[in-house]
């Protein structure tokens, strides 16, 4: 399932063979520049964004925090990560999927996650199987990270460094970014360049490959 229009190509190349992927997704930390990267890449291509804070954190119950089947933050060297009980991996399969029927009505999408298991990223290969796919890592440096954490107000602080190795642990990308001091629009601008000169196999369908071993 691929876009072999030019919906996207249209809007940022002069090429008429660039074709830009059905999902660009985003892995990266809380803090780590995600939202204001989607926003950047939806300022200069015609996708619809999609977001871990929107679909997760906004439609979860109240009742889930805390619960041993919703989400709950436990100890882990020293920091507090969430956990995800059967409820709410109910909802990020959900999330995942919901990607799927965007594509499938013909819509392009960037999707910004924090993959934080092994679990949800397997799950992401499987839920995307036939879609292009450019999975791109979005990187910052601790300091920074910490930093941004701390002027945002409402996130932690002290679980945020252990969050950015955690999300990067298994994952391949096609691409990987720094947001440390790079403007959003100036890294929107190397994904979409990156994504129209991509090469196969692409970093789900190796993940995908390394699955059926």
């Amino acid at each position: 399932m691929t876009n072999t229009d030019s919906r996207g190509a249209a809007a940022t190349s002069a090429d008429p063979a660039a074709r830009l992927p059905d999902v660009i997704l985003l892995n990266g930390a809380s803090s780590a520049g995600k939202s204001s990267l989607t926003l950047a890449l939806q300022a200069q291509l015609p996708f619809v964004r999609m977001g871990i804070d929107d679909f997760i954190y906004e439609r979860a119950p109240k009742s889930w925090y805390g619960a041993p089947d919703g989400l709950r933050r436990e100890p882990l060297n020293g920091a507090m990560l969430t956990v995800y009980g059967a409820d709410a991996l109910k909802l990020w399969r959900a999330y995942h999927r919901s990607v799927r029927v965007c594509v499938a009505e013909g819509l392009s999408v960037v999707v910004d996650d924090a993959i934080l298991t092994r679990e949800l990223l397997d799950d992401w290969v499987t839920a995307l199987a036939g879609v292009d796919v450019f999975f791109v890592g979005v990187h910052c440096a601790p300091e920074e990270l910490t930093l941004r954490q701390r002027a945002r107000r409402d996130r932690e602080t002290a679980g945020a460094v252990a969050a950015m190795k955690r999300v990067h642990a298994d994952a391949i990308y096609d691409l990987e970014v720094d947001s440390t001091a790079t403007p959003s629009s100036s890294l929107a601008m190397q994904i979409i360049a990156a994504a129209e000169t991509r090469t196969e196999p692409s970093a789900f369908e190796r993940l995908r490959a390394a699955q059926a071993c």
